[in-house]
């Protein structure tokens, strides 16, 4: 479901995240919020696990192919990231902004409401994990590539990514030396680093990881 917010100031989204809570709560043939959205996802909020997603202000009629792209990829990135709460912007999902500008989102699906990330196939429009990530990927590596995730999204400060984990730095740094010997890659070496934090946000998206 979308529909548009009349806003009174470009700077000031408050109506249309009013709207897409309301949506959120609205069963599914009652009037639809700000935005758009999706099922699925992980965490509180929204009726069966739902999200939304709100573009960036748009000025005319021209604007809102872009618009309805932008609530659509912010609402994917709410299920993907539990973090951004049940209604996400556009201005606030970071790297899935590039993430779903390169992955088409009708390719893209979502956990049932309740259920579990595996029980969601990607369909044929998503792209699959690149080689190097795809045992990192396993189920059996699950605490491996959520470590890996944790130290990329901390700027590859171990300190913090131990504080955050509740592990001594020394385990955390033979974890990493088991996702680099999983994946051949050197997380040391920028491209390798980008090519790693990327597909773990991808497969997110996709909801191929965590399983």
């Amino acid at each position: 479901m979308a529909a548009l917010v009349r806003l009174r100031a470009g700077d000031n989204l408050g109506p249309a995240r009013t709207a897409a809570d309301r949506l959120l709560h609205a069963p599914d043939e009652g009037p639809a919020g700000a935005g758009a959205r999706t099922g699925g996802g992980v965490g509180a909020g929204g009726s069966g696990g739902a999200r939304a997603g709100i573009s960036a202000p748009a000025r005319g009629l021209d604007g809102l192919p872009a618009a309805w792209h932008e609530a659509l990829a912010s609402a994917y990135a709410a299920a993907a990231e539990p973090r951004y709460g049940p209604v996400a912007e556009w201005a606030a999902v970071g790297p899935y902004r590039l993430l779903t500008g390169l992955t088409s989102l009708t390719g893209l699906t979502a956990p049932p409401p309740g259920g579990d990330a595996a029980e969601a196939p990607v369909r044929d429009g998503a792209a699959a994990p690149d080689p190097a990530v795809r045992r990192l990927l396993e189920p059996a590596h699950r605490e491996l590539a959520g470590t890996a995730e944790v130290f990329l999204d901390r700027a590859g400060q171990a300190g913090r990514t131990a504080a955050e984990l509740g592990i001594h730095r020394q385990t955390l740094y033979y974890r990493l030396s088991r996702v680099e010997q999983l994946t051949g890659l050197d997380i040391h070496d920028g491209a390798d680093r980008l090519l790693l934090h990327m597909s773990l946000k991808a497969a997110r998206l996709t909801h191929s990881w965590p399983p």
